[in-house]
């Protein structure tokens, strides 16, 4: 009988660095800001997306099917980081766009990041980071070819592809 020593494959270490990752990070914003990491992807996405995008922009940058959204961004709202608008050029949609309170605490948020980063790479070469990122978006790169995974795309980069083009992917 084959054995597989998972605890040793780099999937499992990958995967298990990753969640212990994510841990620390949840663990520093909640108590500095208050906030989760799942909600501090929002907030980020919407920082780097000029303060304001709708619900479903949100959903499609972030892989979350809208369901799974729904109830951050109602966190988020609750808590006074976000408020929604209604979309002035779609009314069906809701803007989502971030307070001056969540404007105030970003340099507290960030912060948060560069802390978990310092702990993270402590004594790994800069050399060694660069090498290991490069590694790991080959990696990620030979699953999306290999396996024909799509990126999320908005609307406009859909209507700008051909069908095949978007053969194989889950676009709707």
């Amino acid at each position: 009988m084959q054995k597989f020593d998972f605890e040793n494959s780099i999937g499992f270490i990958i995967n298990r660095t990753g969640k212990v990752l994510i841990q620390a990070f949840d663990q520093e914003l909640r108590k500095n800001v208050g906030i989760t990491f799942s909600q501090w992807k929002v907030i980020i996405t919407l920082v780097n997306d000029d303060n304001s995008l709708t619900q479903k922009e949100i959903a499609d940058k972030l892989g979350l099917e809208g369901p799974t959204l729904i109830p951050i961004i109602d966190k988020l709202e609750k808590d006074g980081f976000v408020f929604r608008k209604v979309d002035e050029n779609d009314r069906r949609n809701n803007r989502i766009i971030l307070t001056d309170k969540t404007k105030d605490d970003l340099d507290l948020i960030i912060n948060c990041g560069f802390k978990i980063k310092k702990i993270f790479t402590k004594d790994i070469p800069e050399e060694n980071i660069s090498i290991t990122k490069n590694t790991l978006e080959k990696m990620w790169q030979n699953i999306q070819d290999e396996f024909n995974f799509c990126a999320p795309l908005n609307d406009k980069q859909k209507r700008n592809l051909l069908p095949e083009e978007i053969s194989g992917c889950n676009i709707s």
